[in-house]
């Protein structure tokens, strides 16, 4: 389907409003295509990924990103409590998945935590700006902002590689609940 340029007929069985929990799925990373080789599917919870491309965290978690798994054991290994994936769901009724989600009894504040490891490609920018549009409408807003009144968004970013101090410091921001 990725490669139509004009036209695409798509039959459902069921209500076709339930696709749209799909379009999460469509990041090139999570295909199950290879031009030399079967792939080698593996289901976790609702997605189907290739099992090539799959990394696992110290709590065993099954990640398709190795810096979800680095940040993952960082939060683990600070004593914080995180849901991967875990389906945040706007006011509308629709739903997005963050990376991680923090939610902290003590005071009440949730963080979705954002890795966004493709940063300068177009069209990962482009689902970025309508993702932040969402949060923003869906009373989420950044850090940096004061947070909203939903969640806190917090974000990692890779310009040159993983950064711990960066994960490090937005660990101290979750722990400190500011």
């Amino acid at each position: 389907m990725t490669r139509q340029n004009e036209r695409l007929v798509l039959f459902c069985q069921g209500e076709p409003h339930k696709l749209l929990e799909y379009r999460h799925l469509s990041d090139a990373a999570r295909r199950l295509t290879n031009l030399f080789e079967a792939p080698e599917p593996v289901q976790i919870g609702q997605h189907v990924y290739d099992g090539k491309h799959i990394h696992m965290s110290r709590r065993k978690e099954l990640m398709i990103s190795k810096s979800e798994v680095i940040i993952a054991n960082e939060l683990s290994a600070s004593g914080i409590e995180y849901a991967y994936e875990l389906p945040f769901i706007g006011k509308d009724g629709s739903r997005r998945y963050p990376d991680f989600t923090i939610e902290d009894p003590d005071t009440g504040v949730t963080w979705l935590w954002e890795h966004l490891g493709m940063l300068g490609n177009a069209e990962y920018d482009e689902k970025w700006g309508y993702k932040q549009e969402w949060y923003r409408k869906n009373g989420v807003k950044p850090a940096k902002e004061g947070g909203g009144e939903v969640a806190t968004l917090i974000t990692t970013t890779e310009e040159n590689g993983i950064d711990h101090d960066q994960i490090a410091n937005l660990i101290r921001i979750v722990k400190e609940g500011s």
